[in-house]
């Protein structure tokens, strides 16, 4: 009896002990709390998440979908880390059976909505990654109006059958018939959910800041702005519950909004987002998907929360978020968020008004070209200073980015005193020759310099990348590549009229080419083929060789051996590929097909532009300008037609290769066309 009695004692201890250790050590998890709409101003009226960012780390999020920055494409990017479409009628979540996981009916919607999508989004890939480890998923809240159902959250964790682990999007609300937006999330309720859930990857949907602002049409002013601070002050009372009582020595947290943030407060379409717990540094967050400073997309987050399972990170597009360890407050990451969005905001205005100004300023010439008109030289000189300053014009674009605008009013105190600066100099120095030789150098140093500083001068440009448009973040866009390409090109100009033997145009053409297609600096490979096509031509015409078809397939191979062989140093050598390297690995895994997606996009953003863009109109009167000065034979010096050649093969090759190629061969081409006709012996002034 006393060795039974030990036997089943010891038994009772070793149940006993196992459930205790089991109960204590719930394992690692990712909760992700959705507060849709919030915005860096609202964080510094919440104490809880206020001090998870200074502790933690915080960055701005792209937020874009497929086609915009609102709706259910934005969490169904998160989902399928792709560029991603859906709308509320493809989100229909039931239960099956009683205590039974969430599925979505709707999959098959989505599904055929995204059948035509270029990005080629795999639908539920978080979802699948996760159940690939064995590790379950879960859904709380919701944010339903009284008479629809808002559930876009749910489409987060949910797999490539629509299926979620767990889950509580029906019963996480209240009604409140003498409250203004009728329904409203019982925090309680929610915090109990999660705190007993047994998911491992958690989305926890706050619901009542995105149920305001569908709702801000029927309330005044001041209770729209009382119900948000109401709101805030609850959504942070439960988060600061939740850090409280949950332990996240061992678990992710991370805080954000999908769809931009409430333009009521702050227009901005990035939104903030914060990382806090296990392995999280105190700093600001990057990607390489950015390679930008506090700057990461919603397709990165997918690949966040694998990295942190260590698990799989199949049919995900996007790269894990890291962390610089940096002391930042709030206050400098809103500075920071000023200046992209003024960036953003005069970014089309900008370029708009310099192409506006180009066509007008060259119709004129091409009028007086026509009917042979000769102004007085006042106004001859006055009109040839105002080419001139197109020229140098985009040089300022970039020199304004140093000022760093955080407003639309410093931005324009900046051009206007930078244009009438130009202007003056211009104006006193319009009888020297080097002029042109003086922009085209300028124009060339400055974009070599910021290629070489990885674009540290040019960030906040209206010539670089929008972090907002998100159509990319680093290396050289085309706009640059246009402006390159053309003021090399000047430079070559006068570089060859001076000393028609000189090799420093071509060498200068090579390095040019070599950074714009290298992963380290420009990683363009459009820009890169127009450079190659441009190389050739400039060979061609300097040693005057004939073009024949031998020569034209030495340079497609040429070409496609450029492309190899960076195509090579980015994948094998460079820790975070860039677009080119991503696309060779993408092409590896999904086969030729996605060649013909690539192709189509670019063709399909090309066909667009043209359809409705501005650059259409200046492309077509420098076209017109070129065929006047051929029509009424211009002298122009044969060094000066041998670089513009070179110039306007790879401006032609830019637009066929490369998706908006249209702004690469506009600018280009508008620069090298103002070089030629400042260079024609009718229009010396000198």
């Amino acid at each position: 009896m006393k060795v039974r009695k030990l036997l089943v004692f010891l038994l009772l201890f070793i149940f006993l002990s196992s459930s205790i250790s089991y109960g204590e050590s719930k394992g690692e998890k990712v909760y992700l709390i959705v507060i849709n709409k919030l915005t860096l101003d609202d964080i510094e009226k919440m104490d809880n998440i206020k001090s998870l960012a200074n502790n933690g780390s915080i960055g701005l999020m792209n937020t874009k979908g497929l086609s915009g920055y609102t709706g259910v494409e934005s969490f169904l990017t998160i989902n399928s880390s792709e560029k991603a479409y859906g709308n509320y009628n493809s989100i229909d979540f039931v239960r099956l059976e009683p205590n039974g996981p969430l599925v979505n009916k709707g999959l098959k919607k989505l599904i055929i909505l995204n059948s035509d999508n270029n990005y080629l989004p795999h639908i539920g890939a978080l979802g699948d990654n996760l159940h690939r480890l064995g590790l379950k998923t879960a859904i709380y809240g919701n944010s339903d109006s009284i008479t629809t159902q808002y559930r876009s959250s749910a489409l987060i964790p949910m797999d490539s059958q629509g299926v979620i682990d767990y889950g509580n999007i029906d019963g996480v609300t209240v009604e409140e018939l003498d409250h203004p937006l009728l329904l409203k999330t019982d925090y309680e309720i929610l915090f109990n959910e999660v705190y007993n859930s047994l998911g491992d990857f958690i989305v926890i949907e706050t619901g009542d800041l995105d149920r305001l602002y569908r709702n801000n049409n029927y309330l005044s002013e001041d209770e729209y702005i009382r119900l948000r601070k109401e709101i805030l002050l609850n959504i942070d009372n439960f988060i600061g519950k939740l850090i409280e009582r949950i332990d996240f020595s061992n678990s992710l947290l991370i805080i954000t909004s999908p769809n931009s943030g409430d333009p009521n407060i702050d227009d901005s379409k990035l939104t903030p987002i914060i990382l806090w717990g296990k392995d999280v540094k105190k700093g600001v967050l990057t990607s390489a998907t950015t390679n930008r400073h506090l700057l990461v997309t919603n397709i990165d987050i997918g690949p966040t929360i694998m990295d942190f399972f260590q698990g799989p990170k199949e049919n995900m597009s996007g790269n894990s978020i890291e962390f610089i360890e940096e002391d930042i407050d709030i206050s400098k990451v809103k500075a920071i968020n000023d200046q992209i969005n003024t960036t953003s905001k005069v970014r089309y205005n900008s370029l708009y008004y310099y192409g506006f100004f180009s066509i007008i300023i060259l119709a004129i010439f091409i009028i007086q070209i026509i009917t042979r008109i000769r102004f007085p030289e006042k106004i001859q000189g006055l009109f040839n200073v105002l080419l001139t300053e197109m020229l140098i014009m985009p040089s300022i674009f970039i020199i304004i980015s140093l000022f760093r605008p955080s407003s639309i009013l410093e931005y324009l105190i900046f051009l206007f005193t930078s244009t009438i600066i130009s202007f003056i100099i211009l104006w006193i120095i319009r009888k020297k020759k080097s002029k042109i030789l003086f922009i085209g150098f300028i124009s060339t140093f400055l974009i070599v310099l910021d290629l070489l500083l990885k674009g540290q001068i040019s960030r906040f440009s209206v010539l670089s990348h929008d972090p907002i448009i998100g159509a990319r973040y680093y290396g050289i866009g085309n706009e640059m590549v246009g402006l390159l390409l053309g003021s090399l090109t000047i430079f070559a100009m006068e570089i060859l009229k001076k000393r028609n033997t000189s090799l420093l145009p071509l060498i200068l053409y090579i390095l040019s080419a070599i950074l714009v297609a290298h992963p380290s600096f420009g990683a363009n490979v459009g820009g890169t083929i127009a450079f190659v096509i441009a190389i050739a031509f400039y060979i061609k015409e300097y040693f005057n060789k004939g073009l024949d078809i031998k020569k034209v397939i030495v340079l497609f191979i040429s070409v496609i051996l450029v492309i190899s062989i960076m195509a090579y140093i980015d994948i094998n050598y460079n820790v975070s590929p860039t677009h080119l390297g991503k696309n060779i690995l993408l092409i590896r895994d999904k086969g030729l097909n996605y060649v013909g997606q690539i192709v189509t996009r670019k063709l399909l953003t090309n066909i667009r532009l043209i359809g409705r863009s501005f650059w259409t109109y200046l492309l077509l009167v420098n076209m017109i300008l070129h065929g006047s000065l051929i029509y009424s034979l211009y002298r122009i010096d044969k060094k000066v037609l041998l670089a513009s050649i070179a110039g306007v093969a790879g401006a032609i090759g830019g637009f066929i290769f490369n998706d908006s190629g249209l702004i690469l061969t506009s600018i280009c081409m508008n620069i090298i066309t103002i070089g030629i006709f400042l260079n024609s012996y009718w229009n010396k002034v000198e």
